[in-house]
C-alpha cells in the first residue's frame, strides 16, 4: 500500500481510496470532518463520513450520495477496510484507520488536549502514520487549556465589570462553539453570535453538545454584552462602528494558536495539536513510517527522524516509497 497527496489523500494498492478529495468523479470517497478545506463534495460521488459531519455540512441538501458511518464501525471500500475514530478537532471529526497490506492511520486535523466540549484524540497504533503537522515546530507549544480558559475569563470579567462590550473571534465551526460554551458556563452571559455560528451552534445542540444560551445577531446589539463572530470579519472599522452605535468601549480578542497573527488580544486556543502533542502521537502510535501533511510538514518530518529515529517525509513529496523499502 502506498500513500500519496493527490486531489486530497490517496491510498493506493490494486485500487484507490480517496480521502478529503477534490476533482474526482464517480467515486466512493471519505470525508474526515466538516471544515470546507476537507469537506468538498460533488454530485457524482458517494461519500462516507460520520453522522455528525453529515449534519454540519448539511449533506442532505448537497444532493450527493452520503453514507453515515459511526465511530469505530468497520466498513469496506474496494480492498480497504476502514474505520473512523474521534480526533478531538470539531464535532464529528475523525481520524481514519485503513487496513490492507499494512495498517495505516490518517489523523486529519486533530488535537490531544481535552476541551470544554470534547475529549482529545485517541492514539491509534499504526505501521504507516499520516499525521497533520500544522503546528509542527517547537515554538508552537500551547499552555494547558484550563489555564487559557482562566486567563480568558479574568480578561472578560474585568471588561464586563467596566461595562465594556466584548467581541470574540473564532472560526464558525469548532472554535465559536467552544467560545459560546465558555461564555455561558464561566460568565453566565448569553452572547450574540453571527448567523453562520448560530446555525452551527444549533447542529451541535441537535447532536447532544450543550452550549448554553445564545442569540442570533440581528439588529439586537443592545441585548448582550458579548458578540462572537468569525475572526476575518473583525476589523478596526467594525469595532469603531460598534463603539459608535453602542456608546460603549469595545474590546476585541481572537482565539487562535497562531502567534502574532493578529493585532488584537489573542488567546492560544487551537483545535490542532501543538508540537509536543504531535511528537507524543508519533511516539505512542509506534509507526514504521511517518508521512507529514499541512503546515510545517518538512520541518516536522525532520524532527521525527532526528529525535525519534523513525523514517519520515512530507506527504507532498512527489514520490512515496512503500513500507518495504524502509525495511530493506
Amino acid at each position: 500500500m502506498q500513500v500519496f497527496e493527490k486531489k486530497g489523500v490517496l491510498f493506493k494498492d490494486k485500487t484507490e481510496l480517496f480521502v478529503d478529495a477534490i476533482g474526482i468523479r464517480n467515486r466512493e470517497a471519505l470525508i474526515t470532518h466538516a471544515h470546507s478545506d476537507h469537506a468538498k463534495t460533488s454530485l457524482t460521488n458517494t461519500y462516507c463520513m460520520t453522522p455528525q459531519t453529515a449534519s454540519l455540512i448539511d449533506a442532505k441538501n448537497k444532493k450527493c450520495g452520503i453514507k453515515e458511518i459511526p465511530f469505530k464501525k468497520k466498513f469496506n471500500i474496494e480492498e480497504f477496510e476502514c474505520s473512523f475514530y474521534p480526533n478531538g478537532h470539531i464535532l464529528g471529526s475523525a481520524q481514519l484507520k485503513v487496513s490492507n497490506s499494512f495498517d495505516a492511520v490518517l489523523t486529519s486535523d486533530f488535537k490531544l488536549q481535552k476541551s470544554i466540549l470534547f475529549e482529545g484524540a485517541e492514539i491509534i497504533p499504526s505501521e504507516i502514520l499520516v499525521i497533520e503537522s500544522t503546528f509542527g515546530m517547537p515554538e508552537y507549544n500551547f499552555p494547558k487549556r484550563e489555564d487559557v480558559y482562566e486567563d480568558m475569563i479574568k480578561w472578560m470579567h474585568s471588561h464586563l465589570h467596566k461595562n465594556h462590550f466584548i467581541v470574540l473571534g473564532g472560526y464558525s465551526t469548532g472554535k465559536a462553539q467552544e467560545l459560546t460554551k465558555i461564555v455561558n458556563e464561566f460568565l453566565g452571559e448569553t452572547p450574540l453570535v453571527y448567523k453562520k455560528i448560530f446555525e452551527q451552534n444549533q447542529v451541535y445542540e441537535k447532536e447532544g453538545v450543550k452550549l448554553g444560551n445564545y442569540l442570533e445577531l440581528n439588529h439586537n446589539l443592545n441585548e448582550a454584552n458579548i458578540l462572537i463572530m468569525p475572526p476575518h470579519l473583525i476589523t478596526d472599522d467594525l469595532l469603531s462602528a460598534l463603539q459608535h452605535q453602542l456608546k460603549r468601549r469595545v474590546e476585541p480578542a481572537i482565539a487562535t494558536g497562531w502567534k502574532n497573527h493578529s493585532k488584537y488580544k489573542t488567546f492560544p486556543i487551537s483545535d490542532h495539536a501543538d508540537f509536543n502533542s504531535l511528537m507524543e502521537y508519533v511516539k505512542q502510535s509506534e509507526p514504521k513510517l511517518v508521512l507529514t501533511t499541512h503546515g510545517f510538514e518538512r520541518e516536522f518530518a525532520s524532527y521525527v527522524q532526528r529525535r525519534l529515529k523513525i523514517p519520515a517525509k512530507p506527504l507532498s513529496d512527489s514520490r512515496q516509497m512503500i513500507l518495504q523499502e524502509f525495511n530493506a
